[in-house]
Formats: structure tokens, C-alpha cells, sequence
């Protein structure tokens, strides 16, 4: 994601307007969901909280009663962030007093995947409080990586990503904190070789299993090359033993010896199915 997101920029597109077009996406991803539901934005200081900030501006231009926190100051803000905090018309409070307050709706876009400590503080306390949360890229406090949370964490309702899916949104515990995931295309192109499969996507016919499929155990990948997630250590050891694996795990992942893999979230389509989804070639 961060290399596509590189190679968008290079071609002259303005970071900010991505982050327009991405906070505008959340605020109607949340307005199809809780329409006109008094709304709780809790922005952090790095590009989550500037989606925060422009969703906020959406909702409260439609129909929504929408208080804004923050981690930071908005003075101490910077970049892109700071730009979408000057869009915010209304006051912008201590994320502090966001604790204890009565809400239909927490927006949570304190903080994204790439988050490597623990939340601490207000942040970790807001995490505890409960009730409809939404959250942007993934739930605050999970390592989109590793799918695990690295200490307190918001569960979300629904959490909305951009481009594509993070292996927090496709494998436990991650998925189970995230609720319902929804993709905007924000007009990013992630190349890769993983695909997440749904029935619904493929209309190929679902060819027989090849005799060389090989099914790992949790301690046989465990024990193999080094990975943050089962996708990519299943991955590296399909390429290390040169034959196609399959790993049952919460979710059901079959990978290829040439980086191709597929990914069924639930855990319950046929192998055959899942064998069938994979891109030609």
C-alpha cells in the first residue's frame, strides 16, 4: 500500500486530495449505516485523524450532530492533516473529554495498521468504553500486519479501508475486532499476487484438486521461514518446497510456490472452490 501510494504521487497527484476523497468516503460509509446519528470523531495526529477531520466536515454538512476530539492540538498539526483540520468548522476538544460521554456513534480515526505500540493513556481508556464504533483502515490499537492487536483495542462495527484489504481485515484475531470491512477505491492500484475470495466473485468452474496440494498445520508453518502473518509465511514456504499449500486456520489460505495465494476469510468454501479463484495464469 505505501509503494502504490508512492507511486500515485510521482505521477504529480495532490496527497491531499486522496485524503479528501478518502475521509468524504468514511463520512458516507457511516451515514449509510447510522443515518443522521449524533456522531463522535476522534482524530489522531498522523493521516487517520486528517480522514477524520474531512469526514467530520461531511457529516455535519449532512444532517449529522458531530463532535470532534483530538489527540492534538490542531495548532500543532502538520501537512496534510493540518490542512483537513482547517476544513473542520466547529470546535475541536481534548480527546479526553470524549471519555464517559454518551454516543450513538464513535468515529475512530485515531490511529492506522502501521501502529507498532501499544495505546496508552486516553486512547487505551476511549478502547475500553464500548458501543458502535466505526473505524477508518483498521480498529485502533491493531497491527494490520501482524492481524494482532499490540495492546488495548477499539472493536469496530464496521471499518473502512482504502485500495485494498490488510491481512488484519482477513485473519483472526484482527478480523473478529474489525466487523464488517468495506474497500473504497480511492483510485490507488495495489499490485499483488494475494486475492481474497468470496463465491460470489468467480464464476470459473471449480477444477479439481491438483495431486501435489499439500495441507500444513499451524506448528509445520510455525516451524518454517520467519513471517508476521499466515499469508506470508505460507507463502515462503510454498516457494521454499516448490508445491502448492493450503493452511486451515480461522481462515482458509492456499498458496502457490510462484507468490500467488487466495484467501477465504470465513473459513468455509471448498478447497475446490478456493483452487478455482485463483488468477489464470
Amino acid at each position: 500500500m505505501y509503494a502504490a501510494e508512492r507511486a500515485v504521487f510521482a505521477t504529480g497527484t495532490d496527497s491531499f486530495s486522496l485524503m479528501r476523497q478518502a475521509g468524504e468516503g468514511v463520512a458516507q460509509a457511516l451515514h449509510l449505516r447510522a443515518p443522521h446519528a449524533p456522531v463522535h470523531v476522534l482524530c489522531g495526529p498522523g493521516g487517520n485523524g486528517g480522514d477524520g477531520f474531512v469526514a467530520a466536515r461531511w457529516l455535519a454538512r449532512n444532517g449529522h450532530d458531530v463532535q470532534v476530539y483530538a489527540l492534538v492540538p490542531p495548532e500543532q498539526l502538520s501537512g496534510d492533516v493540518a490542512r483537513a483540520a482547517k476544513l473542520w468548522a466547529g470546535p475541536v476538544r481534548p480527546l479526553a473529554e470524549a471519555l464517559n460521554t454518551t454516543r450513538p456513534v464513535t468515529l475512530d480515526a485515531l490511529f492506522g495498521g502501521g501502529l507498532s505500540r501499544a495505546l496508552d493513556g486516553v486512547p487505551a481508556s476511549l478502547a475500553g468504553q464500548g458501543g458502535p464504533v466505526v473505524s477508518v483502515d483498521v480498529p485502533s490499537g491493531l497491527d494490520g500486519l501482524s492481524a494482532r492487536p499490540v495492546g488495548p483495542c477499539f472493536k469496530a462495527e464496521l471499518t473502512v479501508t482504502f485500495a485494498a484489504l490488510r491481512p488484519a481485515h482477513v485473519l483472526q484475531p484482527g478480523r473478529g475486532l474489525c466487523g464488517e470491512v468495506r474497500v473504497l477505491d480511492i483510485g490507488v492500484a495495489v499490485p499483488g499476487q494475494v486475492v481474497c475470495y468470496a463465491p460470489q466473485e468467480t464464476g470459473r468452474a471449480a477444477g479439481g484438486i491438483r495431486p501435489q496440494l499439500l495441507e500444513m498445520t499451524r506448528a509445520e508453518l510455525a516451524a518454517g521461514p520467519h513471517a508476521a502473518n499466515f499469508i506470508e509465511a505460507l507463502r515462503r514456504l510454498a516457494a521454499r518446497r516448490g508445491r502448492p499449500l493450503l493452511l486451515r486456520a480461522g481462515e482458509t489460505i492456499l498458496a502457490l510456490p510462484d507468490g500467488r495465494a487466495v484467501i477465504d476469510p470465513q473459513g468455509t468454501a471448498a478447497v475446490t472452490a478456493l483452487w478455482a479463484a485463483l488468477p489464470a495464469g
